[in-house]
């Protein structure tokens, strides 16, 4: 097996975050601070692509790889399956690397779509074992940014909101009830548990931190109508 790898065709640059690298025939995609990219290791395995999910510390060098066949991609795949590949995982992992431990906290996921594809179901259950893994401010940041790629800012501040106060006006129930007073729905939500800030970050937090950060993205799904993971299509590719 090959050592860590190096960027082909690439210079880094601690100010670009986000774009495509590699050659066409085995494309890369830079989103933040890590790189997914695709090589040929037929020493390694014959039939498959060869993946690495690197991560690039704050002056752009190599910090940290998971690296391995791609059994979801084999040798003859399209371009356009590679392209959706390596973009839709480096997507999908934008925000999870841990500072403290690099790669190795989020490997689980990385090996499921390197087997299995980043097909939506198998997404969805890579999301949900990142979100275990990860801080609140990755869970938080992560879905902020794919409710901005399916939903759009404007509307999403406001479907967010909507959620925010839906809990807040919920804890009031709950509270109400456990003491034994009658409830109505005109006494409106507290504004101790509300967030203040009307940001889509702050309602976000909220929301996370209230249903707690291994949940909130299966119970925004049933409210928001998206499955809040880097879907192809939501991506252009």
């Amino acid at each position: 097996m090959s050592s860590a790898p190096a960027l082909p065709h690439f210079q880094p640059d601690p100010f670009v975050k986000d774009g495509w690298l590699g050659t066409p025939e085995f494309p890369a995609y830079r989103a933040n601070n890590v790189v997914a990219r695709l090589d040929d290791e037929p020493q390694v395995d014959p039939e498959h692509l060869y993946f690495h999910l690197l991560l690039l510390d704050a002056s752009g060098q190599l910090q940290d790889n998971h690296s391995g066949p791609c059994l979801a991609l084999a040798r003859q795949q399209s371009l356009p399956e590679r392209i959706r590949f390596v973009r839709v995982v480096a997507e999908l992992v934008r925000f999870a690397p841990c500072e403290d431990r690099g790669l190795s906290a989020i490997g689980q996921a990385l090996t499921l779509v390197r087997e299995a594809g980043v097909d939506r179901g198998c997404l969805v259950v890579a999301a949900q074992v990142l979100d275990n893994v990860c801080s609140e401010e990755a869970v938080v940041a992560s879905l902020v940014q794919l409710l901005r790629l399916s939903l759009g800012e404007d509307v999403a501040r406001r479907v967010i909101a909507g959620v925010a106060g839906g809990l807040a006006r919920r804890s009031d129930i709950d509270a109400t009830l456990a003491a034994g007073v009658e409830w109505t729905a005109a006494e409106g939500c507290s504004s101790a548990d509300r967030p203040r800030d009307s940001t889509l970050h702050a309602q976000m937090f909220h929301i996370v931190r209230t249903v707690g950060k291994s949940h909130a993205r299966r119970y925004l799904r049933e409210l928001v109508g998206s499955e809040l993971v880097p879907l192809p299509q939501m991506l252009g590719v």
